[in-house]
């Protein structure tokens, strides 16, 4: 009775749209989703007699082309994209807001808060994603809650030069991977306030926590519990069974799982000097541009054929990353792998979504790489990074 109700109210929007035998919709979406999204084309057609073409375009291309394509009358209707660039696409003029109305608690208040900007909501989520700890279980039979813990496993190892694989070393910055030391013991990026949301001209990097908590790293690093290594070394060491450890996100679930050379799990990430670590959490979702065309079918294609629990287990399949979809979620209830990654995210913080990340990335991962190759001291080095970010903001 559903379908019928909705395919009836998709043929009177159609007409009311003026909608004629040359109108379609054009989706960008990165491989794994323009797959899972196809499937639900036929019945839209059906629905509505108009054609949807998906074009496969590389998910970090998506914004870059968008921005030029948009404004030039050649761009989507809609398309994939990451949370973080909310704030930019807004303020550019590029994204158009989306209603979700009562449906809205079909989904995780992160994911919603995370594509939200200055009040408005500005995509479908369909994702929600941080880091976790994974473990080699012929190394390390239960999963460590601590770094100390987590020392006594590898001094009782033989042969292990890097103890925890953590992307951000050697020669490959990355503020992502290393961001729970800035965050758990109260340092942060910009401050936020959920009523008024981000300030830039709050920065926290040379905060007491954000120092605090690099320096605990840095002592990590003086103790060989974590060495120099970028994310393809680290992803390296451990599926060779070289490494007890790996932090990094869910994307990674498709390598560990092609490969039966080792034994793994999946836990929180170990506390930081007694304190839980809060990573980025982030999401991903489906942007309609602001200058389609054709807004009416492509809000209705998106909150009536993609926002629907078989199309979001199709995007879950496709890329199981824990869903945004509560319904599909509560469908991993015996999935130990997606039940720990909701519960690292529980004590996350959405990565801030405004324009002036982009001023973030490098100062704070260059910091954190010259803590991790030993080459400088927290203090130092997270004061560095924050007189970079503050002087990007100010211009």
């Amino acid at each position: 009775m559903r379908r019928v109700f909705i395919l009836g109210a998709v043929a009177l929007l159609v007409a009311a749209a003026g909608a004629s035998a040359q109108t379609s919709l054009l989706i960008w979406a990165d491989e794994n989703r323009a797959t899972a999204l196809q499937e639900v084309v036929p019945a839209f057609t059906e629905a509505t007699g108009v054609e949807v073409e998906i074009e496969v375009v590389g998910f970090g291309d998506i914004r870059t082309q968008a921005g030029v394509a948009g404004p030039a009358g050649e761009g989507p209707d809609l398309f994939v994209g990451a949370h973080d660039w909310t704030g930019e696409l807004a303020v550019n003029g590029l994204v158009e807001p989306i209603d979700l109305g009562a449906r809205a608690g079909e989904f995780f208040e992160v994911a919603l808060t995370a594509f939200s900007f200055e009040g408005k909501l500005y995509a479908v989520p369909y994702v929600t994603e941080t880091i976790a700890l994974y473990y080699n279980m012929g190394m390390a039979a239960e999963a460590p809650a601590t770094f100390e813990e987590i020392g006594a496993i590898c001094a009782a190892l033989e042969g292990i030069d890097n103890c925890v694989g953590i992307p951000g070393g050697g020669d490959g910055a990355d503020a992502y991977h290393n961001y729970p030391f800035v965050s758990a013991l109260g340092g942060y990026i910009f401050k936020y306030d959920p009523a008024t949301g981000y300030d830039p001209g709050d920065v926290g990097l040379d905060s007491e926590g954000a120092v605090a908590g690099v320096a605990f790293l840095a002592g990590l690093v003086a103790d060989g519990l974590v060495g120099p290594t970028n994310y393809n070394t680290a992803k390296t060491l451990f599926l060779e069974g070289k490494q007890p450890f790996w932090i990094t996100g869910p994307w990674e679930l498709g390598s560990l799982n092609a490969q039966d050379s080792v034994s793994w799990g999946v836990a929180k990430l170990p506390t930081i000097a007694g304190q839980a670590p809060a990573p980025f959490v982030g999401s991903q979702g489906m942007f309609m541009s602001a200058f389609s065309p054709n807004k009416v079918l492509a809000r209705t294609f998106l909150l009536d054929f993609v926002a629907t629990p078989e199309t979001m287990r199709a995007l879950y399949d496709a890329d199981p990353r824990n869903p945004a979809y509560r319904e599909v979620f509560d469908q991993l209830a015996d999935n130990p792998v997606a039940q720990t990654f909701a519960l690292s995210a529980a004590d996350g913080v959405p990565m801030p979504n405004i324009a002036q990340m982009g001023a973030v990335w490098g100062p704070l991962g260059n910091a954190l790489l010259l803590v991790r190759n030993g080459e400088s001291e927290a203090e130092a080095a997270m004061k560095t990074a924050a007189e970079g970010v503050r002087e990007a903001v100010e211009g």
